[in-house]
């Protein structure tokens, strides 16, 4: 998991691994190229580890055609006769909703004297194209302060936040399904919707008008309580943080709720009701027996549509909410996102909690399953660059000519360059390395069967020298005479022998390590 970064690194790698047919269309017109170059350089920045420009001009309407023109060539047969005329229609659909948008995309990374670095994302869109739908379901409008920071709880770890417009997105769904679907197809997607409406009570038409263009996503850690998660081994169990979601979206009235208590009226689940400050906090009443506490709650508050895992993470969202507190004004995330633009489109942020709290989770679980995991485990985070403590904030815009994104990441460019170089390899070390740890475990496990047969024929010849008989006990020193080199056989994987008495089997302590 390498969060928000790691992500659009691959989105990085596209664009540089299409640089040389960007460059060759190009090439006819230097004077835009330039142009272009000028308009993406001009939101980054230069002297660091890492910059790279890339001209988009065209690309995806060139890469579009080209899948069009393919799928053209295939003859039409039985039922898919019809898709020749869909495919037909979809370079049309993205260009009136604004796909064809983007013109280029940059990315540039400075060290700081911190040991973080500033790293700048921009992806330069046509101005026209910020008022389509796709755009403004995706991005939303115009950069604004948003109210989601302030209900985030201090114990968040990683959130993100942003102004997207849900009935942008929605339009753009139905009339995809409008264009693209059979008539059969359409009327299946109207009928569904119209079954919702009439059943569950909910109206997604109406639902998607309801909302607002602000939402957040969120997972917090508790640092006051565990939860304990069986390992797979016998009695052993992993403590790991509390851990709970939140998500918050930006309301217009409550036909969002309406919609929720019809249904769960309808369906005779109760609900348990608490307050919290001047708002009512609606718990489903059915705790699950999973060890993630879970017990769905919901409430509005201050515009704001808020569900949580639990009961107490509403509550705490709203109280930070009401009192100013909560991970806003913690001085770890003023100092994240210190320098950076309040007014803006959505924020992401990722604590060093987050990861370092997986990355001790992962290693306790590699651990007891076996030296040679854990082996294998650190090899491929080594390999991959997992070493560090990964954290990042950064700061999403809507600009008036692109996107961008700028904010601080643990990753510099070496490490984004040298998990982009090593990505391949890691892939084949994540396949390679756990069938070589499989195979040496069973290589190892038949070496060890061997020595217990070995330890099980010199209680036979012993028992067959002393007259002994099933139900005795057995001596070590006894048998020894009767193993070659006179000593006891070791297991290669450090497990403990257990002789046992005469007509049963010796152990050894590590599972699947037995005579059969």
């Amino acid at each position: 998991m390498r969060g928000t970064i790691r992500m659009l690194t691959a989105v990085a790698l596209v664009v540089m691994g299409s640089l040389v047919s960007i460059e060759a269309r190009a090439a006819g017109d230097p004077a835009l190229s330039k142009q272009r170059y000028e308009a993406v350089m001009s939101h980054l920045d230069t002297g660091g580890d890492l910059l790279v420009v890339a001209n988009l001009e065209g690309y995806l309407q060139s890469l579009v055609s080209n899948i069009t023109l393919l799928v053209s060539a295939i003859p039409p047969s039985g039922p898919d006769s019809g898709v020749h005329a869909t495919v037909a229609r979809i370079p049309g659909f993205l260009d009136r909703n604004g796909f064809y948008a983007v013109q280029g995309f940059g990315a540039s990374v400075v060290p700081r004297s911190d040991g973080l670095n500033t790293l700048k994302m921009f992806l330069a869109r046509d101005p026209a194209a910020s008022k389509l739908p796709l755009w403004l379901g995706v991005v939303g409008g115009e950069p604004r302060e948003l109210k989601a920071t302030r209900f985030l709880p201090t114990d968040t770890v990683f959130v993100r936040t942003g102004t997207g417009e849900w009935p942008q997105f929605w339009n753009l769904v139905r009339a995809g399904v409008t264009e693209f679907a059979t008539p059969e197809g359409a009327a299946d997607f109207n009928r569904a919707l119209s079954d919702l409406a009439t059943n569950p009570g909910m109206d997604l038409d109406q639902m998607f008008k309801s909302l607002g263009s602000e939402g957040f996503f969120s997972i917090q850690f508790s640092s006051t309580s565990t939860i304990e998660i069986p390992s797979g081994s016998a009695g052993t169990s992993l403590k790991f943080p509390s851990p709970s979601l939140l998500i918050g979206v930006a309301v217009k009235d409550d036909t969002l709720v309406k919609s929720i208590e019809a249904s769960l009226a309808r369906k005779q689940m109760p609900t348990l009701k608490t307050q919290a400050g001047t708002s009512v906090v609606n718990t489903l009443n059915f705790p699950l027996p999973l060890p993630v506490p879970l017990q769905p709650s919901y409430s509005i508050h201050s515009g704001y549509f808020l569900l949580g895992s639990t009961p107490e993470v509403v509550a705490d969202a709203i109280k930070a909410f009401d009192g100013g507190g909560g991970l806003a004004v913690s001085p770890e995330f003023k100092k994240a996102f210190q320098g950076q633009p309040t007014v803006n489109n959505g924020i992401s942020y990722m604590s060093p909690r987050f990861m370092k709290t997986f990355a001790e989770l992962q290693s306790r679980a590699m651990s007891q399953s076996g030296q040679d995991q854990t082996e294998a485990f650190t090899l491929m985070r080594q390999m991959l660059g997992g070493e560090n403590d990964l954290q990042s904030a950064f700061v999403f815009q809507n600009l008036r000519d692109g996107i961008l994104m700028s904010g601080t990441s643990s990753s510099g460019g070496k490490e984004i360059m040298g998990s982009v170089m090593m990505a391949p390899l890691g892939l084949m070390a994540a396949i390679a390395i756990p069938s070589f740890v499989k195979a040496r475990s069973a290589s190892q496990s038949s070496v060890c069967i061997n020595n217990l047969r070995q330890i099980e024929a010199a209680k036979e010849q012993w028992a067959l020298e002393k007259g002994k008989v099933n139900g005795d006990e057995v001596y070590l020193l006894g048998i020894l005479e009767y193993i070659k080199g006179g000593r006891l056989p070791v297991c290669p994987q450090g497990g403990t022998y257990k002789l046992n008495r005469i007509g049963q089997p010796p152990e050894c302590s590590i599972p699947g390590h037995a005579l059969r």
